[in-house]
């Protein structure tokens, strides 16, 4: 019996249509980021260790792709994207103190356990907006989110915002331990609200903390969670949190992203590095959020240059399962031209596939098999992507066949034999 040849689990080949869809999708989103002043970033798709490890506060050690040099060096397959944007623009941006916009797309590597079901090798492309922390670099990167889902021809979506800086100064006034917050972070991030109730009675904060971390959970809607958020806590700190939320809102508004836009003082990230504003965006059919990302003030410091930024990364992967199960139709036709010749015909058929490659068409030059009919033929075009067979039948009958249609039209073939 024959061997088949099958990828590692958790990654696939992605060719035909499909392949073109994703192009195609990735193409536009690249568009829309250079029409926002973004220039592009490629990273290496392997760093050192150091660059993803704990302390970055990424993905956890077992759950990375790790391999050695020659030296010895423990490297690791990129599973995320923003340490390796800071430490490349640590390394080339270093005297730069004017704002920096970078875009980027590629492969990250994460070991999921094969009982997660998710796929170890995924696409994401993104954006990083470095050298400025305020509202307005904030709400640039949301309105950047609401196009992105725009250009993947969806209507029906939400931008979830949160503010990291909310929560982690509620803690701080708590006195919480380490182990608290992580797990604390943990029940709110899955929205396990009774879990965190528990937890937090079990604390015996004093009575306006404990009221304000129980509402937490309770904190999410439209604008005016923003005046709620306000009215439970005296903290400076979370106070400005919500007061960057409601100036950022005000420039939403200006974008034409309000509608968009709802708002969740529970959301968190298990990525350590964000300070400020997170946020997700989801839409139906998938799972989970299609766009993550946020503000992560400190992380270029861990790399040498002290310098704010915000970003976010698109799963492109995840956004093409949630289009292609809205039903919506990306404009990816098939456009491939097939030239079919008999071999004689082959110096004709040739010189007619220049022709049409000099308008920018697509062409593809068969010679007939002998041993086959036309209807071979026609239904390898359909398999293939192609719309047109151009038939050289002999020396003076030329068709054209519309694949989609299987219309038949005959055409002169003087202007080919120039």
């Amino acid at each position: 019996m024959k061997r088949l040849i099958h990828t590692p689990e958790g990654v696939r080949d992605i060719y035909g249509q499909e392949c073109d869809k994703k192009r195609y999708l990735q193409g536009q989103i690249e568009k829309l980021f250079r029409s926002y002043g973004y220039q592009s970033i490629e990273t290496p798709s392997f760093e050192f260790f150091d660059v993803f490890s704990k302390g970055w506060g990424t993905i956890s050690s077992k759950d990375l792709y790790k391999f050695f040099d020659r030296e010895g060096n423990t490297l690791v397959l990129r599973p995320d994207f923003t340490p390796s944007i800071a430490r490349a623009v640590s390394m080339y941006f270093s005297e730069e103190n004017m704002p920096i916009r970078l875009c980027y797309e590629g492969s990250v590597f994460i070991n999921n356990s094969s009982y997660q079901g998710r796929a170890k090798e995924s696409t994401q492309m993104g954006v990083e907006f470095l050298n400025e922390d305020s509202p307005e670099s904030d709400a640039e990167i949301i309105s950047l989110v609401v196009s992105t889902m725009k250009k993947a021809e969806l209507s029906d979506f939400q931008v979830s915002i949160g503010s990291s800086d909310f929560f982690y100064s509620l803690v701080k006034e708590a006195l919480m331990t380490e182990n608290t917050i992580i797990e604390l972070r943990k029940l709110l991030t899955i929205k396990n609200r009774f879990g965190a109730q528990e937890l937090i009675e079990k604390l015996k904060l004093r009575k306006d903390l404990e009221k304000a971390f129980l509402q937490i959970s309770n904190l999410f809607g439209n604008s005016e969670i923003l005046l709620k958020a306000m009215e439970l806590t005296e903290n400076v700190r979370a106070r400005a949190a919500i007061c960057r939320l409601e100036k950022i809102h005000e420039i939403l508004i200006a974008y034409g992203c309000e509608k968009f836009i709802s708002y969740d003082l529970s959301l968190l990230s298990n990525y350590e590095y964000y300070t400020g504003i997170i946020f997700q965006a989801y839409t139906y059919g998938s799972g989970s959020a299609v766009i993550k990302g946020g503000r992560y003030n400190n992380c270029l410091e861990k790399f040498g240059k002290k310098a704010p930024a915000i970003g976010f990364t698109t799963e492109v992967d995840s956004l093409l399962n949630a289009i292609e199960r809205q039903n919506i139709h990306l404009p990816i036709v098939d456009i491939k031209t097939m030239v079919l010749y008999p071999e004689h015909l082959e110096s004709l058929a040739i010189h007619c596939a220049r022709l049409y490659r000099k308008k920018k068409l697509d062409v593809a030059c068969i010679r007939f098999d002998p041993e086959k009919v036309l209807d071979d033929y026609q239904a390898y075009g359909k398999r293939n992507q192609f719309g047109e067979i151009l038939y050289f039948n002999s020396e003076t009958e030329l068709y054209a066949i519309d694949l989609s249609s299987g219309k038949i039209v005959p055409m002169d073939i003087s202007i080919y034999c120039d």
